[in-house]
């Protein structure tokens, strides 16, 4: 298939809000991570929401991977990216969580453990095409959740603050306890 083509088809999921762009980053995250039918769980759904603007932008990937001493002064630029990404996260949060509640009662999500508004989910992978996880497609988004794995060790199974801190946090943006 040309780069053209992947463009295209690519330009249809550009809007954060789309639910088919939401629902194949939760794919891609979670099949990265092998969080996949009983091998293991993303501990705490609401990381999701985060997480996608690091699958879908190596910008904000290359900023956490170059920022190599914490408390170095990152520039404004990566900084404004940072809270921008960070802002759009948490406005995200609640198109995530119904999101994750349609997936998973439509098979393609499994639920591992339910505490009050966290739950720890895996990827039924056999309700999702092998080709849609290795296609070409995607490569771009598989290939940033790889460098972000590199980048923040253990990513499945920090709690949601440990990510943020190693996210977000060390890197400058105002950390304002709004999420635990």
């Amino acid at each position: 298939m040309s780069d053209d083509i992947l463009l295209k088809k690519r330009m249809m999921f550009i809007l954060r809000e789309d639910y088919n762009f939401l629902t194949y980053n939760i794919f891609i995250i979670l099949n990265s991570l092998g969080c996949v039918n009983d091998k293991s769980a993303l501990k705490d759904h609401r990381k999701l929401s985060f997480l996608i603007d690091f699958v879908s932008d190596s910008k904000l990937i290359d900023i956490i991977e170059n920022q190599s001493v914490e408390g170095e002064i990152i520039n404004e630029i990566d900084r404004d990216l940072l809270n921008q990404s960070f802002t759009n996260s948490l406005l995200r949060l609640k198109t995530i969580n119904q999101l994750v509640f349609t997936l998973t009662n439509e098979d393609y999500l499994i639920v591992r453990n339910r505490k009050l508004d966290k739950l720890n989910i895996a990827l039924n992978k056999e309700k999702v095409s092998s080709d849609f996880l290795r296609g070409s497609m995607f490569k771009i988004e598989r290939e940033n959740m790889k460098r972000l794995k590199s980048v923040v060790q253990r990513i499945s199974i920090l709690d949601i603050g440990n990510m943020l801190q190693e996210l977000y946090y060390k890197h400058g943006v105002i950390n304002e306890e709004l999420i635990n």
